[in-house]
């Protein structure tokens, strides 16, 4: 059963109305335009993650639908959806999301379904025609996708696609980049060696890298010593104008491969001390330099906000928020289901203020920053995502909030990536999913979730 919050409930009853289950079109008084449709029913027995890509007028969504399949549908904007089903299901692994990009001559590349598995890569063999994708077993060198994770696309500035993921398991992995030709339709390794090398030692546990105001390449990472989630370390950061030759915050070349002893360290949190990967996020200030938002335990153990910005030669970090008894112990294996605390990417606002948006637990709050001091000016309530997705969300699930109330569904939006607006719009997708159990079964699966996407007016 669903608890919806009663601040939203006049939005759920405009939706009730005017938003039918499959298609809709709503215009509230001071409340932004929203279309929504429904995609397909999508698999709700754990959290996966979708992925929702636009490139000019092309859109395409992937997923695994009710029966685990990933599956991916292709449209111009405005037209019609055409779908076409891989031969590739997921198991109980929340890591096995699913991810894709389009070339520069129309060829979409999709990825996904690999938590220290072999290769799981998908081709078009004709320009913009989901259905003729197809199963390709090699992509650059058979050695180094055995035990493939956290496979990312990206695009250099000559756009050409690049992916990366990483060789080796948690705790004992190498970071692989590798750059496609759109001529031969073939892959080969961006590096002569590999990117990271934890020296079987450890694992690096990338965010980016990430184009910023300056022209540059950033990209941060936590160390993590084994699969315990705790035993991530050692804030981390490099640069790079073309992906290839590598720099320090200094400006100083880095050899390649980047290992423990030769990468620059930002903060250096010991092992235990609170740091966790994917909780790492970038962001730039007025002067277009990066600014790190993350968090680690303080000296009295409590859980913390921190940025950290370059100061001279080195990094100065800032503590901004002032948490008493709040404390998220995360040890142990697997995916650890949600997050008892996020942080997202510092963003500027004007006035010469940053901002930072942060969940703790059910609660998400805006910490404005001045950004000479990165000091706190004053903590607000916030949303991540506009509330009016959610409430698109529940009507097009009402199937799952009359349940029997077994089990009580999250609720998940994904924010589309690519050309950030398209017909004046910005999409998401939103679905429900059974809450994380450390990538075991559950013993009670739900009805299949609809995956719905909403387009919001961009003016909003």
């Amino acid at each position: 059963m669903f608890l919806i919050n009663m601040k939203y409930m006049k939005k759920i009853i405009y939706c009730l109305v005017f938003l039918p289950m499959f298609f809709s079109s709503i215009v509230y008084a001071k409340e932004p335009e929203i279309t929504s449709i429904a995609i397909d029913n999508v698999w709700s027995g754990h959290r996966i993650k979708p992925y929702l890509l636009t490139r000019g007028e092309q859109q395409f969504v992937a997923y695994y639908d009710a029966n685990r399949q990933m599956t991916v549908a292709h449209r111009q904007l405005g037209g019609k959806w055409r779908y076409y089903k891989v031969d590739s299901w997921l198991g109980w692994d929340s890591h096995n999301y699913v991810t894709m990009e389009l070339d520069s001559e129309g060829y979409l590349h999709v990825m996904g379904n690999m938590h220290a598995d072999p290769l799981e890569y998908f081709r078009m063999s004709e320009p913009l025609n989901v259905r003729s994708l197809k199963r390709v077993s090699v992509m650059a060198e058979k050695s180094l996708e055995k035990r493939m994770t956290y496979p990312v696309f990206l695009r250099n500035k000559q756009e050409q696609l690049i992916v990366k993921y990483r060789d080796g398991g948690s705790g004992n992995g190498s970071e692989i980049y590798n750059i496609y030709n759109t001529q031969s339709k073939s892959w080969s390794r961006l590096h002569a060696n590999t990117f990271l090398d934890g020296e079987g030692k450890m694992s690096g546990y990338f965010e980016g890298p990430t184009l910023g105001p300056d022209g540059m390449f950033h990209l941060i990472w936590v160390w993590r010593n084994t699969p315990n989630a705790a035993s991530n370390h050692s804030l981390s950061y490099a640069k790079s104008e073309d992906l290839i030759n590598w720099q320090n915050s200094n400006g100083e070349d880095i050899s390649l491969p980047i290992t423990a002893k030769s990468a620059e360290v930002v903060d250096p949190v010991p092992p235990f001390a609170g740091m966790i990967n994917g909780n790492v996020k970038i962001g730039f200030d007025h002067n277009k330099q990066p600014i790190i938002s993350y968090h680690k335990y303080d000296a009295n153990g409590d859980t913390q906000i921190y940025v950290a910005r370059k100061e001279g030669k080195g990094w100065g970090a800032v503590q901004i928020s002032d948490w008493k008894g709040f404390r998220w112990d995360f040890d142990g294996h697997g995916s650890l289901g949600r997050f008892k605390v996020k942080p997202y990417s510092p963003e500027l606002l004007g006035n010469n203020k940053l901002t930072i948006l942060v969940r703790r637990n059910d609660d998400v709050m805006r910490f404005i920053l001045d950004s000479d001091s990165l000091k706190t000016i004053k903590v607000e309530e916030a949303d991540i995502y506009p509330p009016i997705i959610n409430a698109a969300t529940e009507v097009a699930n009402s199937h799952l909030s009359k349940g029997s109330g077994l089990i009580k569904l999250e609720n998940h939006v994904f924010k589309g990536k690519g050309d950030s607006s398209a017909f004046g719009k910005k999409f998401y997708l939103s679905w429900l999913t059974q809450p994380g159990n450390r990538d075991s079964a559950h013993s009670y699966i739900s009805q299949p979730s609809v995956l719905t996407l909403s387009g919001i007016n961009d003016s909003n």
